[in-house]
């Protein structure tokens, strides 16, 4: 049961995040105008900032909760491959991000409850595998589409999460307890760091296709740039070892410092922009495995709070990033300074 709550985030995020690709296609589906698919995109992000930090009260069995997430996340998945217009598709889409919200909070912070002696290796293992749910549902999503059509690829991709809720809820109480969520507000950098964190990975990931294009690089070799997003998982994987061997505040350090050589080489035009992206993708993981494993290590109540904090630094580098699309050096500066800010805060103890 306990690898049940490690593979929650492969499941999760390979359902949530295998329409990105199909945006598109969806939208012709639908016969909608470019962008009209948009409000699918945000609203979940948007309920995952409002309603994680409210999971840990609800009092039931933490089977019951990250079940009933993962099943509501497989459930919208398949309303909306048959939904009849993009109104119902939308629906669908907020029916996951209700289930997603149930999910990464709980099941961060039951990591070091199930894995006492292995807390940081197995904080690692869990992010891994949702950077590897994120990026393969995104893959296999366009391929699947070739074959068996949107429809049918949205529906495919659906089914881990739906299978994987119906077996947590089939023995609800065979997790520990959390017990009363505490709310922390001293632990506000671990939230700020938690934000930064993902404000850097989309702010940057949604500018650099139009730096690309603008140097002239084909749609086909920016898609292939994207394959950087799985450096996260060696590097989201080894964050633990390296942590127990030099500690975590140095280890959360050394990733930091791999962000700003990373943000630095991003200056630069290719290859060393794209190694830069490169670099900058492992180093985030790293540090975010970190971050999301101090934040379980402090009970439900933080861990759902740095959840909400994440998504809302996500939030707001969709919504910012448009004003720098002409200026892409400017762009790397802010993010320089935010990396600077998140190395100063050190939150990991």
């Amino acid at each position: 049961m306990r690898w049940a709550v490690v593979l929650s985030g492969v499941a999760l995020y390979s359902a949530l995040y295998a329409v990105v690709p199909l945006l598109p296609l969806l939208e012709g589906l639908f016969a909608a105008p470019p962008g009209a698919a948009g409000p699918g995109m945000g609203l979940p992000l948007l309920l995952l900032v409002l309603l994680s930090p409210l999971v840990p009260r609800l009092g039931l069995p933490a089977g019951t909760l990250l079940g009933g997430g993962l099943l509501l996340v497989g459930l919208g998945g398949a309303l909306g491959a048959l939904s009849p217009s993009l109104f119902l598709w939308t629906l669908g889409r907020l029916l996951q991000g209700v289930g997603a919200a149930l999910v990464p909070a709980l099941a961060i912070a039951l990591i070091p409850l199930l894995f006492p002696q292995r807390a940081w290796e197995m904080a690692g293992v869990y992010m891994a595998g949702n950077v590897l749910g994120g990026g393969m549902g995104r893959v296999l999503a366009g391929l699947l589409a070739e074959a068996v059509g949107v429809r049918g690829s949205l529906l495919l991709l659906s089914l881990p999460a739906l299978f994987l809720g119906l077996l947590l809820l089939r023995t609800p109480r065979g997790l520990p307890t959390l017990g009363r969520p505490q709310y922390d507000l001293q632990a506000f950098p671990l939230y700020l760091v938690g934000a930064i964190l993902l404000f850097l990975n989309l702010f940057l990931a949604n500018l650099l296709p139009y730096r690309l294009l603008e140097l002239g690089f084909r749609p086909g070799e920016v898609g292939l740039v994207y394959l950087a997003y799985l450096l996260g998982i060696p590097g989201s994987a080894l964050s633990g070892l390296l942590a127990n061997r030099f500690g975590g505040v140095a280890t959360f350090r050394l990733a930091f410092f791999g962000v700003l050589l990373g943000l630095g080489l991003m200056f630069l035009p290719p290859p060393s922009l794209i190694l830069g992206f490169a670099l900058l993708m492992a180093a985030l993981f790293t540090a975010q495995s970190l971050v999301s494993g101090t934040a379980g290590r402090r009970g439900a109540g933080v861990s759902g709070t740095y959840v909400a904090a994440f998504y809302l630094g996500g939030t707001l580098a969709g919504l910012l990033y448009p004003f720098f699309l002409h200026s892409f050096p400017l762009a790397v500066a802010v993010a320089v300074g935010l990396a600077l800010w998140a190395l100063c805060l050190a939150p990991v103890r």
